[in-house]
């Protein structure tokens, strides 16, 4: 019989677990000092000239030793991360999968230019970002302090973190921007009359087939998406990405669960269920107000 911490780790998406455990993993060897600092960063002269061809990977799981910050990040994975795979691309691992692999390829084109050898934070602030997006109609309370829309989370953490140094963090305004231009690719550019439905983010043949996503499914969500009039297709948002999430939200909301909106920022929170609506207590009128109501829904009611 598993116990409850081997049965939550198994309930991780499998991207999140991945990204998490050699995260640990490393973190652990650093702090017993079978490693060091020195042998992880990204360098394009150390990794490409000189052949150490690991430092294009462990550049993405170096968040530094134990500490508070390191805390912060994994909290991070583990919320926003998971969210984004187990919510806005349930069912699409590989499209996930790719999306991270992308990600991290910008990541290190543009570090040079800032000066950054170190990305694992960089990478945390932009799925951060992409979470707000997706998840804009949720609240949040800033460590107990006050409530911000989810939407504008990323620039709090942003002012926050200019005040803490006392600089202006330039690699988070990177990480916001590329996550920005990853969020519209994925998520607004495919609803657009003009893309006429086309996914340039879409995961190889091979990703799919390695990670089990369908390749059929895919195909069906891919040609809902650009079509209607000269709106977005809100069909095939409501119908694809945040039907199941808003159909659990309103049976929340009916039996009677979902009375604060507010969705913590502590370590504290857990996560009760498989779902993203299930894990958050967000008002059926949130959700209305992302989500238009359309024929699909309708039918989906």
């Amino acid at each position: 019989m598993p116990t409850p911490i081997e049965e939550w780790y198994f309930q991780i998406p499998i991207c999140t677990r991945i990204y998490m455990t050699a995260t640990v993993v490393l973190t652990l060897a650093l702090q017993l000092e079978w490693t060091t600092p020195f042998q992880v960063f990204y360098s394009y002269d150390y990794a490409f000239t000189r052949g150490q061809y690991w430092r294009v990977f462990t550049t993405f799981l170096y968040m530094g030793k134990f500490s508070l910050e390191w805390l912060l990040n994994m909290y991070f994975i583990i919320q926003y991360c998971r969210d984004l795979e187990e919510g806005s691309f349930l069912n699409r691992p590989a499209d996930f999968a790719w999306l991270l692999i992308l990600m991290c390829v910008t990541l290190l084109v543009v570090a040079p230019y800032l000066g950054f050898i170190y990305l694992g934070s960089l990478l945390v602030s932009s799925m951060t970002y992409m979470w707000s997006r997706f998840y804009s109609y949720l609240i949040i309370s800033f460590m107990g302090l006050f409530t911000v829309s989810a939407a504008y989370f990323p620039w709090v953490m942003l002012a926050f973190s200019s005040v803490v140094e006392g600089r202006w963090p330039m690699g988070e305004l990177a990480a916001i921007g590329v996550g920005h231009v990853f969020w519209f690719l994925s998520e607004e550019w495919p609803r657009r009359v003009e893309s006429g439905g086309y996914r340039p983010l879409r995961a190889p043949k091979v990703l799919c087939k390695l990670l089990h996503q369908d390749l059929d499914e895919e195909a069906d969500n891919v040609d809902n998406a650009g079509v209607g009039d000269g709106q977005h297709a809100d069909d095939y948002d409501a119908g694809t990405e945040y039907g199941a999430g808003r159909a659990d939200a309103s049976a929340s909301t009916d039996s009677g669960v979902g009375e604060d909106n507010s969705t913590p920022f502590t370590p504290s929170a857990t996560h009760a269920g498989s779902s993203t609506a299930a894990r958050y207590s967000e008002s059926s009128e949130a959700v209305q107000r992302r989500v238009p109501r359309t024929d699909l829904d309708a039918d989906l009611d």
